[in-house]
Protein backbone atom coordinates (compact mmCIF):
# COMPACT_ATOMS: atom_id res chain seq x y z
CA UNK A 1 0.00 0.00 0.00
CA UNK A 2 1.38 3.41 -1.02
CA UNK A 3 2.22 5.84 1.77
CA UNK A 4 1.20 9.47 1.48
CA UNK A 5 4.03 11.98 1.16
CA UNK A 6 2.94 15.61 1.27
CA UNK A 7 4.76 18.08 -0.96
CA UNK A 8 4.93 21.88 -0.95
CA UNK A 9 6.76 23.40 -3.95
CA UNK A 10 9.35 26.11 -3.48
CA UNK A 11 8.52 29.76 -4.17
CA UNK A 12 9.23 30.98 -7.71
CA UNK A 13 12.32 32.86 -6.52
CA UNK A 14 13.50 29.92 -4.42
CA UNK A 15 13.18 29.03 -0.76
CA UNK A 16 9.96 28.26 1.09
CA UNK A 17 7.11 30.61 1.81
CA UNK A 18 6.56 31.49 5.45
CA UNK A 19 4.25 28.99 7.12
CA UNK A 20 4.92 26.24 4.56
CA UNK A 21 6.55 23.89 7.06
CA UNK A 22 3.74 24.29 9.57
CA UNK A 23 1.15 23.54 6.85
CA UNK A 24 3.08 20.40 5.90
CA UNK A 25 3.17 19.37 9.56
CA UNK A 26 -0.62 19.61 9.72
CA UNK A 27 -1.26 17.97 6.35
CA UNK A 28 0.92 14.97 7.18
CA UNK A 29 -0.71 14.55 10.59
CA UNK A 30 2.58 14.75 12.47
CA UNK A 31 0.68 15.85 15.57
CA UNK A 32 -0.46 12.24 15.80
CA UNK A 33 3.09 11.11 16.65
CA UNK A 34 2.87 12.25 20.26
CA UNK A 35 0.53 12.89 23.18
CA UNK A 36 0.04 15.61 25.78
CA UNK A 37 3.29 16.60 27.52
CA UNK A 38 5.31 14.04 25.58
CA UNK A 39 8.96 14.94 25.01
CA UNK A 40 9.32 15.42 21.25
CA UNK A 41 12.84 15.35 19.80
CA UNK A 42 13.26 17.50 16.69
CA UNK A 43 16.27 15.78 15.13
CA UNK A 44 18.17 18.16 12.89
CA UNK A 45 21.72 18.97 11.75
CA UNK A 46 22.89 22.45 12.81
CA UNK A 47 25.73 22.38 10.27
CA UNK A 48 29.37 23.24 10.73
CA UNK A 49 30.19 26.83 11.64
CA UNK A 50 29.17 29.16 8.81
CA UNK A 51 27.13 26.62 6.82
CA UNK A 52 23.91 28.36 5.78
CA UNK A 53 22.50 25.52 3.65
CA UNK A 54 20.99 23.67 6.63
CA UNK A 55 17.60 24.12 8.28
CA UNK A 56 17.22 27.72 9.43
CA UNK A 57 16.20 28.66 12.99
CA UNK A 58 12.92 30.24 11.85
CA UNK A 59 12.01 27.00 10.05
CA UNK A 60 12.75 24.91 13.14
CA UNK A 61 10.58 27.33 15.12
CA UNK A 62 7.58 26.53 12.91
CA UNK A 63 7.87 22.87 13.90
CA UNK A 64 8.43 23.67 17.58
CA UNK A 65 5.32 25.87 17.61
CA UNK A 66 3.25 23.19 15.86
CA UNK A 67 4.34 20.59 18.43
CA UNK A 68 3.61 22.89 21.34
CA UNK A 69 0.15 23.73 19.97
CA UNK A 70 -0.63 19.99 20.01
CA UNK A 71 0.46 19.73 23.64
CA UNK A 72 3.95 18.28 23.14
CA UNK A 73 7.22 19.45 24.70
CA UNK A 74 9.64 20.02 21.79
CA UNK A 75 13.42 20.17 21.91
CA UNK A 76 15.94 20.43 19.08
CA UNK A 77 18.62 17.77 19.19
CA UNK A 78 21.64 16.30 17.46
CA UNK A 79 24.48 14.01 18.52
CA UNK A 80 28.21 14.71 18.55
CA UNK A 81 30.22 13.81 15.45
CA UNK A 82 32.88 11.16 15.00
CA UNK A 83 35.43 13.40 13.32
CA UNK A 84 37.44 16.09 15.14
CA UNK A 85 35.45 19.23 14.54
CA UNK A 86 33.93 21.69 17.00
CA UNK A 87 30.86 19.43 17.04
CA UNK A 88 32.85 16.56 18.59
CA UNK A 89 31.82 17.60 22.11
CA UNK A 90 28.69 19.21 23.53
CA UNK A 91 30.26 22.50 24.67
CA UNK A 92 31.68 23.47 21.29
CA UNK A 93 28.75 21.84 19.45
CA UNK A 94 26.36 24.21 21.24
CA UNK A 95 28.65 27.14 20.46
CA UNK A 96 28.53 26.29 16.74
CA UNK A 97 24.75 25.96 16.90
CA UNK A 98 24.49 29.39 18.54
CA UNK A 99 26.80 30.91 15.93
CA UNK A 100 24.54 29.48 13.22
CA UNK A 101 21.49 31.06 14.88
CA UNK A 102 20.00 28.15 16.83
CA UNK A 103 19.26 29.99 20.06
CA UNK A 104 16.27 29.41 22.34
CA UNK A 105 14.94 32.83 21.37
CA UNK A 106 15.15 32.12 17.64
CA UNK A 107 13.81 28.56 17.71
CA UNK A 108 11.35 28.74 20.60
CA UNK A 109 12.72 25.62 22.28
CA UNK A 110 16.00 24.37 23.75
CA UNK A 111 18.76 22.50 21.90
CA UNK A 112 20.02 19.38 23.69
CA UNK A 113 23.11 17.45 22.55
CA UNK A 114 21.72 13.95 22.79
CA UNK A 115 24.85 11.95 23.61
CA UNK A 116 26.18 14.25 26.31
CA UNK A 117 29.34 16.16 27.01
CA UNK A 118 31.83 13.78 25.39
CA UNK A 119 29.55 11.80 23.09
CA UNK A 120 29.54 8.73 25.33
CA UNK A 121 26.00 8.91 26.72
CA UNK A 122 24.05 6.27 24.84
CA UNK A 123 21.45 3.53 25.13
CA UNK A 124 22.11 0.12 23.60
CA UNK A 125 19.08 -0.95 21.59
CA UNK A 126 18.56 -4.30 19.81
CA UNK A 127 18.53 -4.25 16.00
CA UNK A 128 15.65 -6.42 14.70
CA UNK A 129 16.91 -8.35 11.68
CA UNK A 130 20.37 -6.76 11.83
CA UNK A 131 22.97 -8.32 9.53
CA UNK A 132 25.98 -6.36 10.75
CA UNK A 133 25.36 -5.78 14.46
CA UNK A 134 22.89 -7.10 17.02
CA UNK A 135 22.71 -3.87 19.06
CA UNK A 136 22.98 -0.16 18.23
CA UNK A 137 24.44 2.56 20.43
CA UNK A 138 21.86 5.34 20.20
CA UNK A 139 22.37 8.84 21.66
CA UNK A 140 20.58 8.71 25.01
CA UNK A 141 18.20 11.66 24.81
CA UNK A 142 16.97 10.66 21.34
CA UNK A 143 16.44 7.08 22.52
CA UNK A 144 14.53 8.34 25.58
CA UNK A 145 12.31 10.84 23.75
CA UNK A 146 8.62 9.94 23.55
CA UNK A 147 8.50 10.87 19.86
CA UNK A 148 10.89 12.05 17.14
CA UNK A 149 10.26 14.46 14.26
CA UNK A 150 13.17 14.13 11.82
CA UNK A 151 14.07 17.48 10.23
CA UNK A 152 16.22 16.65 7.21
CA UNK A 153 18.03 18.80 4.66
CA UNK A 154 18.63 16.75 1.52
CA UNK A 155 22.27 16.73 0.34
CA UNK A 156 24.61 14.76 -1.83
CA UNK A 157 27.02 12.42 -0.05
CA UNK A 158 30.09 10.57 -1.31
CA UNK A 159 29.13 7.22 0.22
CA UNK A 160 25.31 7.46 0.38
CA UNK A 161 24.86 9.21 -2.94
CA UNK A 162 22.03 11.23 -1.45
CA UNK A 163 21.63 11.87 2.27
CA UNK A 164 18.01 11.98 3.41
CA UNK A 165 15.95 11.05 6.47
CA UNK A 166 17.53 7.61 6.89
CA UNK A 167 21.01 9.10 7.08
CA UNK A 168 19.84 11.94 9.35
CA UNK A 169 18.09 9.60 11.78
CA UNK A 170 20.38 6.55 11.63
CA UNK A 171 23.83 8.14 11.46
CA UNK A 172 22.77 11.33 13.21
CA UNK A 173 21.29 9.53 16.23
CA UNK A 174 24.29 7.31 16.79
CA UNK A 175 26.61 8.16 19.66
CA UNK A 176 30.26 8.62 18.73
CA UNK A 177 30.83 4.90 19.33
CA UNK A 178 27.71 4.17 17.29
CA UNK A 179 28.95 6.24 14.37
CA UNK A 180 32.22 4.29 14.45
CA UNK A 181 30.19 1.05 14.29
CA UNK A 182 28.46 2.28 11.13
CA UNK A 183 31.76 3.33 9.49
CA UNK A 184 33.75 0.34 10.71
CA UNK A 185 34.64 -1.33 7.40
CA UNK A 186 35.37 1.63 5.15
CA UNK A 187 39.09 2.35 4.74
CA UNK A 188 40.32 4.48 1.81
CA UNK A 189 43.09 3.27 -0.49
CA UNK A 190 45.33 5.59 -2.53
CA UNK A 191 46.13 4.80 -6.17
CA UNK A 192 49.75 5.95 -6.17
CA UNK A 193 50.01 6.35 -9.95
CA UNK A 194 47.05 8.74 -10.01
CA UNK A 195 47.99 10.76 -6.90
CA UNK A 196 49.60 14.13 -7.68
CA UNK A 197 50.53 14.88 -4.08
CA UNK A 198 48.39 18.04 -3.91
CA UNK A 199 47.51 17.57 -0.23
CA UNK A 200 43.78 18.27 -0.66
CA UNK A 201 42.90 14.99 1.05
CA UNK A 202 45.08 15.82 4.05
CA UNK A 203 43.52 19.29 4.35
CA UNK A 204 40.03 17.80 4.64
CA UNK A 205 40.85 14.80 6.87
CA UNK A 206 39.24 15.61 10.25
CA UNK A 207 41.58 13.36 12.26
CA UNK A 208 44.94 13.87 10.52
CA UNK A 209 45.02 10.32 9.16
CA UNK A 210 46.25 11.31 5.68
CA UNK A 211 49.95 12.01 5.20
CA UNK A 212 51.44 13.47 2.01
CA UNK A 213 55.24 13.06 2.01
CA UNK A 214 57.24 15.44 -0.19
CA UNK A 215 57.53 14.15 -3.78
CA UNK A 216 55.42 11.10 -2.95
CA UNK A 217 51.84 9.87 -3.07
CA UNK A 218 49.49 10.33 -0.13
CA UNK A 219 49.09 7.50 2.34
CA UNK A 220 46.48 6.74 4.99
CA UNK A 221 47.24 5.84 8.60
CA UNK A 222 44.64 3.11 9.15
CA UNK A 223 44.93 3.29 12.94
CA UNK A 224 43.81 6.94 12.88
CA UNK A 225 41.29 6.66 10.02
CA UNK A 226 37.62 6.79 11.06
CA UNK A 227 36.19 5.94 7.63
CA UNK A 228 34.34 9.23 7.09
CA UNK A 229 35.12 9.41 3.35
CA UNK A 230 36.10 13.11 3.27
CA UNK A 231 39.36 12.30 1.42
CA UNK A 232 37.36 10.42 -1.21
CA UNK A 233 34.96 13.32 -1.65
CA UNK A 234 37.71 15.92 -2.11
CA UNK A 235 40.41 14.15 -4.13
CA UNK A 236 40.57 16.15 -7.40
CA UNK A 237 42.04 13.30 -9.48
CA UNK A 238 40.04 10.31 -8.24
CA UNK A 239 43.17 8.75 -6.75
CA UNK A 240 41.21 7.73 -3.63
CA UNK A 241 38.21 5.91 -5.09
CA UNK A 242 35.14 4.89 -3.15
CA UNK A 243 35.07 1.20 -2.25
CA UNK A 244 31.49 0.60 -3.22
CA UNK A 245 31.16 -2.64 -1.30
CA UNK A 246 32.00 -0.67 1.84
CA UNK A 247 29.53 2.04 0.86
CA UNK A 248 26.86 -0.63 0.65
CA UNK A 249 27.73 -1.78 4.16
CA UNK A 250 27.59 1.78 5.49
CA UNK A 251 24.09 2.30 4.10
CA UNK A 252 22.93 -1.04 5.47
CA UNK A 253 24.28 -0.36 8.95
CA UNK A 254 22.77 3.13 9.00
CA UNK A 255 19.33 1.79 8.08
CA UNK A 256 19.75 -0.85 10.80
CA UNK A 257 20.37 1.90 13.38
CA UNK A 258 17.04 3.42 12.28
CA UNK A 259 15.42 0.03 12.82
CA UNK A 260 16.82 -0.17 16.35
CA UNK A 261 15.48 3.26 17.26
CA UNK A 262 12.07 2.80 15.62
CA UNK A 263 11.38 -0.81 16.65
CA UNK A 264 7.88 -1.23 18.06
CA UNK A 265 7.04 2.48 17.86
CA UNK A 266 7.07 3.59 14.23
CA UNK A 267 3.90 5.58 14.82
CA UNK A 268 5.98 7.85 17.07
CA UNK A 269 8.12 9.11 14.18
CA UNK A 270 7.41 11.86 11.64
CA UNK A 271 9.54 13.32 8.88
CA UNK A 272 10.02 16.69 7.17
CA UNK A 273 12.62 17.00 4.42
CA UNK A 274 13.79 20.24 2.78
CA UNK A 275 14.78 20.04 -0.89
CA UNK A 276 16.31 23.52 -0.95
CA UNK A 277 19.94 24.48 -1.55
CA UNK A 278 20.78 20.83 -2.31
CA UNK A 279 24.56 20.63 -2.57
CA UNK A 280 26.83 17.81 -3.71
CA UNK A 281 28.47 17.55 -0.27
CA UNK A 282 26.87 16.98 3.10
CA UNK A 283 26.20 19.56 5.81
CA UNK A 284 29.18 18.34 7.84
CA UNK A 285 31.24 20.81 5.82
CA UNK A 286 31.45 24.54 6.48
CA UNK A 287 31.49 25.15 2.71
CA UNK A 288 29.53 22.36 1.00
CA UNK A 289 29.54 24.09 -2.40
CA UNK A 290 26.88 25.64 -4.58
CA UNK A 291 23.42 24.05 -5.00
CA UNK A 292 23.21 21.48 -7.78
CA UNK A 293 19.83 22.66 -9.07
CA UNK A 294 17.06 25.17 -8.22
CA UNK A 295 15.09 24.76 -4.99
CA UNK A 296 12.38 22.09 -5.28
CA UNK A 297 10.34 22.48 -2.09
CA UNK A 298 9.68 20.41 1.04
CA UNK A 299 8.18 17.03 1.95
CA UNK A 300 6.44 15.65 5.05
CA UNK A 301 5.16 12.21 5.97
CA UNK A 302 5.06 9.31 8.44
CA UNK A 303 7.03 6.76 6.37
CA UNK A 304 10.84 7.04 6.29
CA UNK A 305 11.33 4.86 3.20
CA UNK A 306 8.60 6.67 1.26
CA UNK A 307 9.83 10.19 2.03
CA UNK A 308 13.42 9.32 1.07
CA UNK A 309 12.24 7.70 -2.18
CA UNK A 310 10.10 10.75 -3.00
CA UNK A 311 13.04 13.08 -2.28
CA UNK A 312 15.29 11.07 -4.58
CA UNK A 313 12.71 11.01 -7.39
CA UNK A 314 12.16 14.78 -7.17
CA UNK A 315 15.91 15.44 -7.16
CA UNK A 316 16.40 13.27 -10.23
CA UNK A 317 13.63 15.14 -12.06
CA UNK A 318 15.10 18.58 -11.24
CA UNK A 319 16.86 20.42 -14.11
CA UNK A 320 20.03 18.41 -14.73
CA UNK A 321 19.36 16.51 -11.51
CA UNK A 322 20.20 12.96 -12.60
CA UNK A 323 23.48 14.00 -14.25
CA UNK A 324 24.55 16.29 -11.41
CA UNK A 325 23.89 13.62 -8.79
CA UNK A 326 26.09 11.20 -10.70
CA UNK A 327 28.86 13.78 -11.09
CA UNK A 328 28.74 14.68 -7.39
CA UNK A 329 28.62 11.07 -6.18
CA UNK A 330 30.07 8.91 -8.99
CA UNK A 331 29.17 5.24 -8.77
CA UNK A 332 27.24 5.50 -5.51
CA UNK A 333 24.38 3.07 -5.04
CA UNK A 334 21.86 5.85 -4.59
CA UNK A 335 18.69 4.61 -2.94
CA UNK A 336 20.15 1.46 -1.42
CA UNK A 337 19.37 2.65 2.13
CA UNK A 338 15.70 3.01 1.13
CA UNK A 339 15.63 -0.62 0.00
CA UNK A 340 17.19 -1.78 3.26
CA UNK A 341 14.71 0.27 5.29
CA UNK A 342 11.85 -1.34 3.39
CA UNK A 343 13.32 -4.82 3.96
CA UNK A 344 13.57 -4.10 7.68
CA UNK A 345 9.86 -3.22 7.78
CA UNK A 346 10.33 0.53 8.35
CA UNK A 347 8.05 1.55 5.50
CA UNK A 348 7.37 1.26 1.79
CA UNK A 349 9.09 2.92 -1.16
CA UNK A 350 5.72 3.11 -2.87
CA UNK A 351 4.16 6.51 -2.25
CA UNK A 352 1.43 8.90 -3.30
CA UNK A 353 2.64 12.51 -3.64
CA UNK A 354 0.02 14.92 -2.28
CA UNK A 355 0.63 18.59 -3.05
CA UNK A 356 -0.09 21.06 -0.26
Amino acid sequence: MASKVHFAPAAKKGGLRRGTIKRLFEAAGLGGCFGQRDFVALKLHVGERGNQHVWRPEQAREVAEAVREKGGLPFLTDANVLYRSERHNAVEHLAVAAANGFSFEACGCPLIIADGLRGDSYVEMPIPGGRHHKRARIAAEIARADAVIVLTHLTGHGLFGLGGAIKNLGMGSGSIAGKQMMHEQFRPRVKEKECVGCGTCAEHCPVGAVIVPEDSAARVDEEKCIGCGECVAHCPTGAIPVQWGESRGLQERTAEFCAALMAGRQERFGFITLLTQVTGSCDCMSSPGEPMFPDIGALAGRDIAAIDQAALDLARRAPGGEKKLRVATPGAEIGLAHEVAERLGLGSREYELVEV
